[in-house]
């Protein structure tokens, strides 16, 4: 059943939380339909962010975000190989990256950082969100880094949303 009220999803910008949690605390209903689950070498792009050598072997990862039946986000991610061995054969269907790569890599986000900008979708974002040609969406890019490698990234990512899609909140403190 569709609901009629605007979905969204509130980032904490002072917190690390997966949009899944989020979800799953609101009770929406959603599925994940991926898009690219392969094993690649990384471009030079790829590479610099995650500080490895150009042409290393990277997981790459990319989903649409469906909920309460209606597209959201697209997000895309790349992760070191030599991090999550055999990833590419697992059912990552509607289940929460982050938290598979805890349970099963022992991979936890420690520290996040994210840049937020409003841009123009391609004819392919678009597409898949369900937006008119050139429509305006929500490009967050992010670099994802453990405890065990606070210096060297585990994870790159680039969500790209609907604007509605996400809201933010943070909190200042007088220091």
């Amino acid at each position: 059943m569709k609901r009629t009220e605007t979905i969204f999803v509130t980032r904490e910008l002072d917190k690390i939380k997966s949009v899944t949690e989020e979800l799953e605390e609101k009770g929406y209903v959603y599925q994940y339909r991926i898009l690219t689950h392969q094993v690649v070498e990384a471009n030079k792009y790829v590479s610099g962010m995650l500080h490895i050598p150009l042409a290393s072997k990277v997981f790459e990862y990319c989903k649409l975000r469906i909920v309460e039946g209606q597209p959201c986000d697209i997000e895309h991610e790349y992760i070191p190989y030599e991090l999550v061995k055999g990833i590419e054969k697992a059912d990552l269907e509607d289940r929460s990256l982050s938290v598979f790569l805890s349970d099963r890599y022992g991979l936890a986000t420690e520290k996040s950082e994210e840049s937020i900008m409003i841009v123009r979708a391609t004819e392919e974002e678009a597409g898949l969100l369900d937006l008119p040609a050139n429509a305006e969406v929500m490009l967050i890019s992010g670099t994802c880094y453990d405890s065990a490698q606070t210096e060297k990234p585990m994870r790159i990512f680039q969500i790209t949303a609907r604007p509605s899609f996400f809201r933010f909140r943070t909190v200042n403190r007088n220091v």
